[in-house]
């Protein structure tokens, strides 16, 4: 049954919640029916008092991640693979066991929180949380950035591999891990796979998180990323204390990114969303609407559309294409996208050529040959890189029409009065479309209907709040929202 990891695929001539649907179902079996993993989830249990049902759960994100959608298939599990991730599991485990000799002595008070956010790898990410810093009191940002400058009196936990040993943990517990490697290398043997691979990345967050909540402890904890949340970190944010595990919605909540989700609070961008995450494998408690944490940060706190804002008729918001094999959860996203969409960006510079058109990438976006090959030498001008005055908002706002193959920012733009649209072909594109309501009206579905949008932007009307609301909530105030709602709890 190990064994069956290799051999999975999945039937994609389906639609992408059928097909995420079929995975997990793979997932939950492969767990809960493998006497030899149960056995090992069990040991773990046993030496760390983490409850067998949140080991699963990361276990099952862990599978969840290391399924490459686009080749249909689980990465890393190969046998060939397992001297590696030994190296590596060991390597992990040791600097473990030598923090307790070497570290441990310098232990100091636990410092207090309101509020932890996760995920601070730069300048945009601490802007990101620039206004939930100047709210609560005493704030924590974990990551490995932190500025010469403070916002407030804000403290930031860089995190370093080497000092995971650095914990209040037992010695009896880390040493536990050394015969855990020994079972591991047993069982990968005996059924030809890499189980190294998997356990691996759930010890590391054992000790990650065990690291970090030996040092802290928050009332509060929150990540930008709904779908990097950890069943373990929160299992001892909570353990240390902890009230309440939160995470904003980022994306759209597209099929293949919302599989495995825990938190106690989801913060949506619109009203009815991300629902659909409690029926991909995970347990979100509530969700709380507050509008876009992002759209706050980098466009309200800054609201500026200059002379120097370059206006458009036409602008194409981007997605990143090149690495992200999650898009291909189904059949469609192939001949959908380099197909159909992207000849239709063609065929607009042709039918269009006195119109400004402008395509704006991700200031992260990596140059996808495929794309580029196909818009060669059209009238159109690239933006990847954000400035003041040209980032994505700016440039949406002035711009005349806005369209995109499934970029969130659509959503933000609906929510805040101004209509864009999806470029959807066939209206084939449940995969990223499908937890949403109301969307059907800016969903086009052929060239046709992109071209009678476009000829008629003069007859636009303001939309209706109570539609609005469903897209995006008014985010210049997302921040407030969000200590609303904590404080209340």
């Amino acid at each position: 049954m190990i064994r069956s990891l290799l051999n999975l695929k999945l039937n994609k001539s389906k639609k992408g919640f059928k097909v995420c649907v079929e995975l997990i179902t793979f997932i939950k079996k492969y767990l809960n029916s493998n006497k030899d993993i149960i056995c090992l989830m069990n040991d773990i249990s046993k030496n760390t008092n983490i409850p067998k049902k949140i080991l699963q759960d990361k276990l099952s994100q862990e599978l969840f991640r290391s399924f490459d959608f686009k080749h249909n298939k689980f990465l890393g599990y190969e046998f060939t693979h397992s001297l590696k991730d030994f190296l590596k599991f060991y390597a992990i485990v040791l600097i473990n066991i030598a923090g307790h000799f070497f570290l441990n002595f310098n232990n100091k008070e636990k410092k207090s929180f309101d509020l932890t956010c996760d995920n601070v790898f730069g300048p945009l990410d601490v802007k990101l949380y620039s206004n939930l810093i100047k709210i609560f009191n005493k704030t924590c940002l974990l990551g490995n950035y932190s500025p010469k400058k403070k916002i407030k009196t804000e403290y930031y936990f860089k995190y370093k591999l080497f000092l995971i040993g650095n914990t209040n943990t037992s010695f009896k517990e880390k040493f536990s891990f050394i015969l855990l490697g020994v079972k591991i290398l047993y069982l990968s043997i005996k059924n030809r796979t890499n189980l190294f691979s998997l356990f691996t990345l759930l010890v590391y967050d054992i000790f990650k998180s065990s690291h970090i909540f030996s040092k802290i402890k928050s009332k509060y904890y929150i990540t930008n990323k709904f779908y990097a949340t950890s069943p373990i970190l929160r299992f001892y944010f909570k353990k240390n204390g902890g009230k309440i595990y939160s995470c904003t919605q980022k994306n759209i909540c597209a099929y293949s990114l919302s599989l495995f989700v825990f938190a106690d609070v989801m913060f949506t961008l619109g009203k009815h969303q991300a629902k659909i995450c409690n029926k991909l494998g995970g347990k979100i408690n509530r969700f709380e609407p507050v509008g876009s944490l992002s759209m706050e940060s980098y466009w309200f706190n800054q609201n500026k559309i200059s002379k120097k804002t370059l206006q458009s008729d036409i602008l194409i918001l981007g997605i990143n294409t090149l690495f992200n094999n999650r898009h291909y959860a189904d059949s469609f996203y192939e001949k959908n996208y380099y197909g159909y969409y992207l000849s239709w960006i063609k065929k607009l510079c042709d039918d269009y050529p006195k119109k400004k058109i402008i395509i704006k990438h991700h200031g992260s976006y990596s140059i996808d040959p495929k794309e580029k090959k196909a818009l060669k030498d059209l009238n159109i001008e690239f933006l990847i890189k954000d400035h003041r005055d040209n980032n994505s908002y700016a440039l949406a706002f002035k711009s005349k029409f806005v369209i995109s193959f499934c970029s969130t920012m659509i959503l933000e733009i609906l929510g805040h009065g101004k209509k864009a649209y999806f470029s959807d072909p066939n209206l084939e594109g449940d995969h990223w479309f499908g937890d949403l309501k109301n969307i059907k009206q800016f969903r086009l579905g052929t060239y046709r209907d992109i071209q009678m949008k476009i000829n008629n932007t003069k007859k636009n009307s303001p939309l209706n709040k109570s539609l609005t609301n469903n897209y995006c909530l008014d985010s210049k105030y997302t921040s407030k929202k969000i200590f609303n709602f904590l404080k209340k709890i």
